[in-house]
C-alpha cells in the first residue's frame, strides 16, 4: 500500500463538505461555553469530533476534489496521486468506525441533557451532528472509496 501522502493543498476540499464542520466547530465552541451540564456534554463531543474533523479534512475530504472530473467522464493520469489518501482512509476505517461510535454516544448525552434542561438550541445542535455523523458513514466514506476503485479501474492500477 503506497502511503506517499500527497502534500497539503494538492487536493482541496470542497467548500461545502469544509462548511459543514465550521459550523459543527463553531457551535461546539458556542455549546462548550455555555457551562453546566451541557458544557460539560459539548465538551466531551469537542474532544472527540474536533481532532476527527481535522483528520478528515486532511485525508479524507480532498478525494472529493476529483469528483467534477469523475462525473464529468474525465480521467487524467494525475487522478492517480489521490490514492494514498484513499489508501490511508482503507487502513484507517475500522478506527473511523470505533470514533463515529465514540461520537454517536458523546452526541447521545449532549442530547440527554439537551432534553433534561428543555434546551432546544442544545437538542437541534445534538441532532445536526448525528445527522452529519450518519452522513459521513453512510455517503462520505463508501463514496472516498468508489472514488478509489473507481480511479484504479480507469487508470489500470492493482
Amino acid at each position: 500500500m503506497n502511503l506517499n501522502f500527497p502534500p497539503p493543498g494538492r487536493f482541496k476540499t470542497p467548500e461545502g463538505l469544509r462548511l459543514g464542520h465550521d459550523d459543527a466547530r463553531a457551535e461546539l465552541v458556542r455549546t462548550s461555553t455555555m457551562g453546566g451540564l451541557v458544557g460539560d456534554a459539548a465538551k466531551l463531543v469537542a474532544n472527540i469530533c474536533l481532532p476527527h474533523f481535522e483528520y478528515e479534512e486532511k485525508f479524507v475530504f480532498p478525494v472529493f476534489s476529483l469528483l467534477p472530473d469523475i462525473s464529468a467522464g474525465r480521467v487524467r493520469p494525475e487522478m492517480a496521486d489521490v490514492l494514498p489518501l484513499v489508501y490511508g482512509f482503507m487502513a484507517w476505517h475500522d478506527t473511523f468506525n470505533a470514533q463515529h461510535e465514540s461520537i454517536g454516544a458523546a452526541v447521545h448525552a449532549l442530547l440527554a441533557v439537551g432534553y433534561k434542561e428543555d434546551n432546544r438550541e442544545v437538542i437541534e445542535f445534538g441532532y445536526s451532528l448525528r445527522a452529519h455523523e450518519r452522513m459521513e458513514h453512510e455517503v462520505i466514506y463508501p463514496t472516498v472509496l468508489l472514488i478509489g476503485k473507481f480511479v484504479q479501474e480507469k487508470l489500470g492500477i492493482k
